[in-house]
């Protein structure tokens, strides 16, 4: 699930980033190598255009997927370029899911733990599967953001949240 999309850019980063952009990069990344290994990933949005939150969950239902995965990127003020790192959350039956692709995003690439939490977005509650969401780095912080401008830093975060999702689906 890419975060955000059309007219809804998600945050805006360091040097105009757009959130949007960067997590369907990401998103389909995860997607093809999820692919190479057997596993159908379905896209809730594979371009940029708006989806709206109930639409994302219905996605998931209809597809009776058996784990839903919301990627994002996270932001807070300009003026605290010091925020950089990774946070994974899950609201109930996602736990296992949610500390397997964030301890394999750790493995792979270079970034700040800010460790697995528990949230209520809504589409982590409205989901039936295990689900979680990945804030994967600041567009604000200064280390978060000149990796997202390189595409290597991209492939090593898709890559960890694919093997995340991989290590979980095989149940280790």
């Amino acid at each position: 699930d890419p975060g955000h999309g059309g007219r809804d850019p998600g945050a805006v980063g360091r040097g105009g980033i757009f959130e949007k952009e960067i997590v369907l990069d990401i998103s389909r990344q995860v997607a093809a190598i999820l692919a190479k290994n057997g596993v159908q990933a379905i896209l809730t949005r594979n371009r940029d255009v708006e989806v709206d939150l109930q639409p994302r969950v219905n996605v998931a239902q209809r597809a009776n997927a058996t784990v839903f995965v919301s990627i994002h990127a996270n932001a807070i003020s300009l003026a605290r370029p010091d925020v950089n790192g990774i946070e994974t959350y899950y609201y109930s039956s996602g736990l296992r899911l949610a500390k397997s692709i964030h301890a394999n995003v750790l493995r792979s690439a270079d970034i700040k733990d800010r460790r697995v939490r528990k949230a209520r977005f809504y589409v982590l509650r409205r989901t039936s599967m295990p689900s979680v969401l990945v804030e994967t780095g600041f567009v604000t912080g200064a280390q978060d953001a000149a990796n997202f401008n390189r595409p290597a830093h991209r492939r090593n975060m898709a890559q960890g949240i694919a093997q995340g999702i991989l290590q979980y689906l095989r149940g280790r």
